[in-house]
């Protein structure tokens, strides 16, 4: 989904959640807009980028949601939401790799796309990746260059189409009737909230975002110096730069629900389950698929 439904959706969510707390609301909004900060624009080159895909990957996973969950409960809150938006997109848009970085210790599948079955000693997964689909639609940087087991959860919307699109709308709207009692102080404490109280970390995330979009929809693929690289580059470095230091201020860890008593004993019993599931699953059908 397109940025601004990801800040949009996040921003009602804690406005209700939060009983109108706009500092929290805008905290959640702002953890919204962290996941995209692992789109490929100019720091590595495209085919090393398509070769290890790590857009909708490296931000867009439940352990980096939790870790920040853990950081902070808002911005953790924000990238669950961002999270859930994006598992609805297709594999144009490469949905979500949930479970990375683990689920790439697999790297065998059972079924093509073709529905040709392959063999393996190993643990599988059950499915291709539909490369081809993917390689005919997506961007540049987001073509996969060699077969890939299907480790990503991919929705039937297409991101900036009319879905996207009704979810910003309807979010903003929403936010306008929920404060319609008193609609302009809330503007008022918002602008302040977000451009004041938030400068560094929303500059930010707007010159990462503005020059690297800048980057891959424009200049990307025009014959430019290495001087105006160099300098987009040195845009987007200043723009995380000034989201880590205002972010490293927000600390302010999770309570957390279970204790490590009750964690470790989750723990214990999932490693047990995984262990009887495989010898389960081996023995009734000589292979393991996951």
């Amino acid at each position: 989904m397109n940025l601004n439904t990801h800040i949009a959706l996040a921003l009602a969510v804690g406005l209700v959640l939060f009983h109108n707390d706009v500092t929290l609301a805008v905290l959640v909004g702002i953890g919204a807009s962290i996941p995209d900060l692992d789109r490929e624009y100019v720091f590595t080159r495209r085919k090393i980028f398509a070769k290890y895909q790590l857009h909708r990957a490296l931000f867009h996973n439940i352990f980096f949601a939790l870790a920040i969950t853990y950081f902070n409960f808002y911005l953790g809150l924000g990238i669950f939401l961002h999270i859930a938006l994006d598992l609805l997109t297709s594999p144009t848009d490469r949905g979500v790799e949930l479970f990375f970085p683990f689920g790439r210790l697999i790297k065998n599948f059972e079924l093509d796309y073709d529905g040709n079955i392959r063999k393996s000693r190993g643990i599988m997964w059950y499915l291709e990746d539909p490369v081809r689909i993917i390689n005919k639609t997506a961007d540049p940087g987001l073509k996969e260059v060699q077969k890939m087991p299907w480790v990503r959860i991919y929705g039937p919307f297409k991101n900036s189409r009319l879905i996207d699109w009704m979810i910003f709308y309807s979010s903003f709207i929403f936010i306008q009737l929920y404060e319609s009692n008193n609609l302009i102080k809330w503007w008022e404490i918002f602008l302040y909230t977000a451009l004041i109280k938030f400068s560094l970390i929303d500059f930010g995330i707007v010159l990462f975002y503005a020059t690297g979009e800048l980057w891959r929809r424009r200049l990307q693929f025009k014959d430019i110096s290495s001087r105006v690289k160099y300098l987009i580059i040195s845009l987007m470095i200043l723009g995380l730069l000034l989201i880590v230091i205002q972010g490293l201020n927000l600390y302010s860890p999770a309570n957390l629900i279970i204790g490590p008593s009750v964690l470790e004993l989750i723990i214990i019993s999932m490693l047990i389950g995984l262990s009887l599931a495989y010898i389960h699953v081996r023995l009734r059908f000589k292979k393991v698929t996951l």
